[in-house]
């Protein structure tokens, strides 16, 4: 018994140690491609949504633990952007900034092709006044207090090694709103991204 014990523990560090060795930390970079899908409630006739791809960027660094079954956590800032119409105003473009929280889970299928996928939490970090601009005369509510607000999404996708550089494409959506108000008549204002997200990635540790 006592020497199952112990090849069973050697057996764990051998594990341990193989998946370290396979881990690692790198910085990562590239464009997000998104629309934001808007319900405006019973002020639709006021405020529609516009399904023009907006692009922004994004950047941060990742860790990764495993090697043909790996757990990706990343800390990212990204820019997004979004349209919308308002009556009596036309198309309003706007920009906001989060940073966000991926805990990827994923599976090396051929020695230079990866898939992954996992939640996101994201936090908002600023938005810029033109939207806030064009429906201050609709809302009775806060339009800060619904930024503060963090909200979850997810992504999936493909990633690529070329060279020493990891190339990936995601999916990514939101699972709750990214933004909600408040607005005359008691109806609710809110807005759901969904896009594609390409980065080019290094391990430096």
């Amino acid at each position: 018994m006592k020497k199952i014990k112990l090849l069973g523990l050697f057996t764990l560090i051998t594990c341990y140690t193989s998946a370290v060795a396979q881990s690692g930390i790198g910085i990562k970079g590239g464009v997000n491609f998104n629309k934001v899908y808007t319900d405006a409630g019973n002020m639709e006739t006021n405020i529609k949504e516009s399904l023009d791809t907006q692009t922004g960027y994004v950047f941060g660094a990742f860790g990764r633990v495993g090697n043909k079954l790996f757990l990706q956590p990343e800390v990212l800032f990204a820019q997004r952007g979004g349209t919308i119409e308002v009556q009596n105003i036309g198309k309003v473009k706007y920009k906001y900034s989060n940073i966000d929280v991926p805990v990827l889970l994923g599976v090396k299928v051929l020695k230079f092709i990866r898939i992954m996928g996992g939640p996101v939490a994201t936090f908002k970090v600023s938005e810029d006044q033109s939207l806030k601009d064009a429906i201050k005369g609709y809302s009775s509510g806060s339009f800060d207090d619904a930024m503060k607000k963090a909200t979850f999404g997810y992504q999936v996708g493909v990633g690529i090694k070329f060279l020493r550089f990891d190339i990936d494409l995601r999916k990514e959506g939101s699972l709750s709103e990214i933004s909600a108000l408040n607005l005359q008549n008691n109806a609710q204002f809110s807005q759901k991204a969904s896009g594609w997200q390409l980065t080019l990635a290094l391990k430096i540790i």
